[in-house]
C-alpha cells in the first residue's frame, strides 16, 4: 500500500514538474519568437496607393534588413515622423496615422520592425535591439542625403516601447507619441497571463513567469531587464505623450502610469475612457490621431 502511494505521489509530482517545464518553454517561445520565424531576408513591399508617390525601400541594419515606406508631404516637410507598429502586426497597421501626419506636413517613415511584415529577423527583443535598428535607419536616410529635420516617433504597443527606448538613445528624436506601451517586458507578460488565463493567473508565481521571460530573452539574445521602457522614459530628453485605454485588458493602464511617473512631470498622460488595446488601435473617433498631430505640432 505504501509503495503504491509512493509511486502515485512520484508520478503526480513528475506530472507537475513536466507541466511546469512545458509551460515555461511555451511562454518563453511566445515571448521570443517573431512572426517571421527564421526569416533573415527582407522582401519587396509595394507602397499602398494612399501614400501617393511614396518609395518602398529595404534598409540594411547590421545582419538584418528592414522593409520601409517613405512618403513626402505636398510641400516642404516640417520634419520626419517614424511610425512603429505593435507586436505581430506590421507597418500597414499604422497607415491611418501616417496619412494624418502626412496631411499635417510631415515626411512619414513606416517600418516593419525586425521579425515582422516584410523585414528580416526571427526574434522579438521588445525595443532592446529594435531601437538601434531604427537609429540605423535614420543614419541610412541621412547618408542618402535626406534632411530629416526634427524627428518624431509615433508607436503603438511594442512600437511605442521601441519609440521610448529610441528616444533615450538618439538625440535626433524630439517628440514621442507612445500609445498603449508596456512599462517592462516582465510586467506585460503578467498582464497577458491575466488576460489569457484569468482563472489560473492568481496561482502562477511571479518567479516562474520571470524564469520563462529569462529563457525567452536568452533565446532571442537580449537582457530581459533591458526591456524596460519606463527606465528609458526616465532618461529621454524628448517630449513624451502617453496615450492609453482605461479598459485595456492586454496591457494594463498601470503601465502608462508607471511610464508617466518615470518621466517626472516631463510627459503628458492621456487616458481614453472605455478604450481597449484593440479599439485604441482602430481609433474610430480619431482621438489618437488628433492628439498625435497636436503633440508633434507643439514639439517638432
Amino acid at each position: 500500500m505504501r509503495r503504491a502511494i509512493w509511486l502515485w505521489s512520484a508520478r503526480a509530482l513528475g506530472g507537475v514538474v513536466l507541466t511546469a517545464v512545458a509551460g515555461t518553454v511555451t511562454i518563453a517561445w511566445a515571448v521570443s519568437h517573431a512572426p517571421n520565424g527564421s526569416s533573415a531576408v527582407a522582401t519587396a513591399d509595394p507602397c499602398p496607393p494612399e501614400l501617393g508617390s511614396a518609395t518602398s525601400s529595404t534598409l540594411s541594419v547590421g545582419p538584418t534588413a528592414l522593409s520601409s515606406w517613405i512618403a513626402e508631404p505636398a510641400g516642404q516637410a516640417r520634419g520626419t515622423v517614424v511610425l512603429l507598429h505593435g507586436v505581430r502586426l506590421d507597418k500597414r497597421s499604422m497607415l491611418p496615422s501616417a496619412l494624418s501626419h502626412l496631411g499635417a506636413g510631415y515626411r512619414v517613415v513606416l517600418l516593419d520592425l525586425r521579425g515582422h511584415g516584410r523585414s528580416g529577423g526571427g526574434y522579438l527583443t521588445y525595443g532592446v535591439d529594435d531601437a538601434p535598428d531604427v537609429s540605423a535607419v535614420l543614419d541610412g536616410l541621412e547618408a542618402r542625403g535626406l534632411r530629416l529635420g526634427p524627428v518624431g516617433v509615433h508607436g503603438f504597443s511594442y512600437g511605442a516601447a521601441t519609440a521610448l527606448e529610441l528616444s533615450a538613445r538618439d538625440p535626433r528624436v524630439r517628440a514621442v507619441v507612445a500609445v498603449s506601451s508596456f512599462s517592462s517586458l516582465r510586467s506585460v507578460t503578467r498582464d497577458y497571463v491575466r488576460w489569457q488565463l484569468p482563472a489560473l493567473a492568481p496561482a502562477v508565481p511571479d518567479a516562474w513567469l520571470d524564469s520563462a521571460v529569462d529563457l525567452g530573452a536568452l533565446w532571442a539574445g537580449f537582457d530581459a531587464d533591458a526591456a524596460t521602457p519606463a527606465r528609458a522614459a526616465a532618461r529621454t530628453q524628448a517630449a513624451v505623450l502617453i496615450v492609453h485605454g482605461s479598459d485595456d485588458p492586454q496591457v494594463s493602464p498601470d503601465n502608462a502610469r508607471a511610464i508617466a511617473a518615470a518621466c517626472r512631470g516631463r510627459a503628458e498622460l492621456q487616458m481614453l475612457a472605455g478604450e481597449t488595446h484593440a479599439s485604441i488601435l482602430a481609433d474610430a473617433r480619431g482621438e489618437v490621431r488628433q492628439a498625435a498631430t497636436r503633440w508633434f505640432s507643439q514639439h517638432l
